[in-house]
């Protein structure tokens, strides 16, 4: 029994299909490819490999995940589609989040990678779910925002979108640098800096992102309620024409 089935050594991407095809899949790629070397795992022709299952798949659907297990520092890849059942009255409405009472470490190191010791974040969406919430907020050790158990987090003030630093415990995540870039392609003022949690009140907008649902309107975070402003509704347009 390897590393990959005794200790969950292995990593995982969600890749967004549209018409057939994987959006961002070479970034994708290129997070996994990293992530393999930091845990010891050999890359020889990942891309190739990866591109020829794909070859082979029906993508009549509108999630692509890849898995490589750890098998005595070489890998086994498993590539499937799935449809995922993001509403878009919850686009529409807003999303309910809560701030959990676990908190993300920002000196564990697994917290920077895609790995397969997800267990954790499945467990607490799963439980938010059935308190009536959409998605949680860690905080880490230092009382700062971080991420969702499945999303990165935006907040707007005034004219200025921010968003927590990687450095304070969180996944980068795929569309996450997508629309940094985007953004600041644009002209957009935005800003990577930490955000304590009584930092949350003196924000007009808040939003989460990920690469299957992209950028989705927060309406409240515990007793904490936010707008739909002008500024939000704009960058979603451009996006949504761009794509």
């Amino acid at each position: 029994m390897n590393d990959g089935i005794k200790y969950g050594k292995g990593l995982f991407e969600t890749i967004k299909v549209v018409d057939f095809k994987p959006i961002y899949l070479e970034d994708h790629i290129e997070r996994l490819e990293n992530s393999m070397n930091f845990l010891g795992i050999n890359t020889d022709e990942l891309r190739d490999n990866i591109y020829e299952k794909i070859q082979n798949i029906d993508l009549n659907a509108d999630c692509l995940r890849i898995m490589v297990l750890d098998n005595n520092g070489d890998y086994d890849l498993f590539i499937n589609t799935r449809n995922t059942d993001y509403s878009e009255l919850k686009y529409t409405q807003g999303l309910k989040l809560k701030v959990l009472n676990q908190l993300r470490d920002k000196n564990n190191p697994l917290v920077y990678h895609k790995t397969n010791n997800y267990l954790l974040n499945d467990y607490l969406h799963k439980e938010l779910l059935k308190d009536g919430f959409d998605e949680g907020v860690f905080l880490n050790q230092d009382g700062n925002v971080t991420e969702g158990t499945y999303t990165n987090l935006f907040f707007i003030q005034e004219n200025t979108i921010i968003t927590p630093p990687v450095t304070d415990g969180m996944l980068p995540g795929i569309f996450r640098k997508k629309l940094i870039e985007f953004l600041e392609t644009n002209g957009y003022n935005i800003l990577e800096k930490s955000i304590k949690l009584n930092n949350l009140q003196d924000m007009d907008c808040c939003f989460v992102t990920n690469s299957l649902m992209e950028m989705r309107f927060v309406k409240q975070i515990d007793e904490i309620m936010f707008s739909k402003n002008n500024l939000f509704c704009e960058i979603s347009e451009k996006l949504m024409k761009e794509n």
